[in-house]
């Protein structure tokens, strides 16, 4: 196929939506005659952004015979209408697919593409059916609220949603606020320049409701506040029970060390189910080592995963952009040999760095393993026999920093995997460690700790995290969870998320809590050990539990909470890890 040798960029091309208010977005073409299916993405970071332009490479799609469309949702950037996240979506998405459907020079076939928010908005679209969508290509981002996006086991996302707000959106309404008025943004400028330079130290601001907004340009951060697990707005915005109305077929994109890595799995997992059920199209899916803010390079923590990691190099089979473009090239254009030599499920292995393909996900032939805490500090497959439970004491006026992980916050924060050694010395961070292995140890797919546990605190937290802990003494964070106690029957498996009332524990009373780590693709090598930490913390990706029942949006009191984690008999407390066949 010739590529195109001009390409026609249109700045702030016009689209009416149904209430009257007009988006804009820039649209890249082939020069001259011809028509061509439609690349459509919505998102709200300003569509000349590096980042989102380059997520999908506009010119080297419209090279390749598409129209690429990129649009500022409404109340961002160009875009009129007034901003409130995720709320307007699902019309705007509608409209906006048929206004790209009719472009001139389009054959009325739309695929929509991006992540993170980008992939929101496609969901939302989907879900209205418009009849021009024909393809999705959903990367790293959520359906569910719940379960990474605003909360983890009933645990605000703390980082995520304070940096969200205030250093990633703040300025462009600040701007369009105060644009009328150049005195007062000048004035205001610097204040809300100052509150996004300083977010590590804002963190620690009790209660919630004190969090900085000089210019007063983040209600609906504040508004969010007041929003429990149980709140109705997530019942109206939930892609939960509805996936079924997408009639797209989707390639969905994921990381390992995403914050909505959990999201992506089972956005994929149930797509799948649909098209099985329909006789149609099955969804692909690629799972690389990255995060969510250095998606698709190859140096991810304190890693170097190699160059074949790399989004630019991925597997030697081209950068992302190409993966984009084959799957578009069998869904909107019908070339299926696009396709042929790519498996449908393609994971990076972490540990022996290689990418997998298999046929589908979970992968062919796996199972689940479970590796039982035992006292002393160890970890292994036998199950535990009677014994004293071990305790520690949690404050939350000292919680247990963050150190790496699925993190969506300032870069000092350094996601991904990183060493956990500075919190292993701590006495409210319990470690088990398994005997050095002896051969290879694969683990690809979901993985989940299930702890008995007792606290002196009507509520309270529990983390559990996976450590891959190496002959130098390494010990890699690899993936985690958290479960907030009153919230232990909302979440009551992995990937089930139910809308329950809270529900208080009684102190010293033991109770089970599952917690959803998600899920990971790791060969912990021979002579590497198995480590599992369980604490009561990890802040400030997490908001800190006060221990009081009382909620941190308004409340400053705290206690310290004693807590017992059981492994016995009747209360064994594991870890469970999906394993294949080295």
């Amino acid at each position: 196929m010739a590529l195109a040798r001009e390409i026609l960029i249109q700045k702030d091309v016009p689209a009416g939506m149904r209430d009257g208010t007009t988006l804009v977005a820039d649209v890249y073409r082939p020069a001259g005659d011809g028509e061509y299916p439609v690349l459509l993405t919505r998102q709200p970071y300003g569509k000349q952004l590096p980042t989102v332009t380059n997520y999908l490479n506009a010119i080297k799609a419209a090279q390749h015979g598409y129209i690429v469309a990129i649009q500022d949702v409404r109340g961002r950037f160009g875009s009129e209408g007034d901003w409130n996240p995720s709320v307007y979506e699902f019309e705007d998405g509608y409209d906006s697919v048929e206004w790209a459907a009719k472009l001139p020079g389009s054959n009325g076939m739309v695929g929509m593409y991006g992540a993170s928010y980008f992939g929101m908005t496609q969901w939302q679209a989907a879900v209205m059916q418009p009849p021009s969508l024909k393809s999705m290509a959903p990367g790293i981002t959520w359906g569910n609220y719940l379960n990474g996006s605003q909360f983890r086991g009933g645990v605000r996302e703390l980082g995520l949603r304070f940096y969200w707000a205030e250093a990633v959106l703040a300025l462009d309404t600040l701007f369009r606020e105060y644009r009328n008025d150049r005195d007062k943004f000048k004035e205001l400028l610097p204040a809300q320049v100052h509150a996004i330079d300083h977010i590590p130290e804002e963190y620690d601001i009790l209660p919630l409701k004190d969090l900085p907004d000089p210019g007063g340009v983040l209600p609906y951060m504040y508004a969010s506040l007041e929003l429990g697990i149980t709140s109705d707005i997530w019942h109206y915005l939930n892609i939960d029970g509805r996936y079924e109305r997408v009639e797209a077929p989707t390639f969905h994109i994921g990381c390992w060390y995403d914050v909505f890595l959990g999201e992506t799995l089972r956005q994929y997992e149930t797509m799948k189910e649909i098209a099985t059920e329909r006789g149609t199209r099955p969804p692909r899916l690629l799972l690389g080592p990255w995060t969510h803010g250095t998606v698709f390079q190859s140096v991810v923590g304190d890693l170097d995963f190699g160059l074949a990691s790399s989004g630019y190099f991925l597997n030697y089979k081209g950068d992302v952009t190409d993966y984009h473009l084959r799957w578009f090239d069998a869904t909107l254009k019908g070339r299926e040999e696009a396709l042929q030599n790519q498996p449908p499920v393609e994971v990076f292995v972490m540990g022996e760095n290689r990418w997998r393909g298999y046929e589908e996900w979970p992968v062919p032939g796996s199972r689940e393993e479970r590796w039982y805490l035992h006292p002393g500090g160890v970890l292994s497959r036998e199950e535990p026999s009677n014994s004293p439970p071990d305790e520690y004491d949690y404050d939350p006026k000292d919680p247990v920093p963050t150190i790496g992980g699925a993190l969506l916050m300032p870069q000092v924060y350094r996601a991904g995997p990183r060493d956990q050694r500075p919190n292993e010395e701590r006495p409210d961070v319990l470690a088990y460690t398994s005997e050095e292995l002896t051969e290879d140890y694969t683990a690809i797919g979901t993985v989940y700790a299930t702890l008995y546990a007792a606290s002196s605190a009507p509520d309270t937290d529990f983390v559990a995290r996976l450590v891959d802990l190496y002959p130098d003494g390494r010990a890699i964070g690899v993936t985690d969870g958290i479960i907030r106690a009153s919230a232990r029957e909302s979440y009551p498996a992995p990937g089930v998320i139910e809308s329950k009332e809270p529900s208080p524990t009684t102190p010293g009373e033991v109770y089970e809590y599952v917690i959803d780590m998600w899920a990971t693709g790791i060969v912990f090598e021979a002579g590497h050990r198995i480590r599992v930490e369980v604490t009561s913390s990890s802040f400030p990706r997490w908001d800190r539990n006060l221990n009081t029942g009382e909620d941190t949006k308004d409340s400053t009191r705290s206690e310290v909470a004693h807590q017992r984690i059981f492994h016995d008999l009747e209360r064994p407390s594991s870890i469970t890890l999906t394993v294949v066949d080295s």
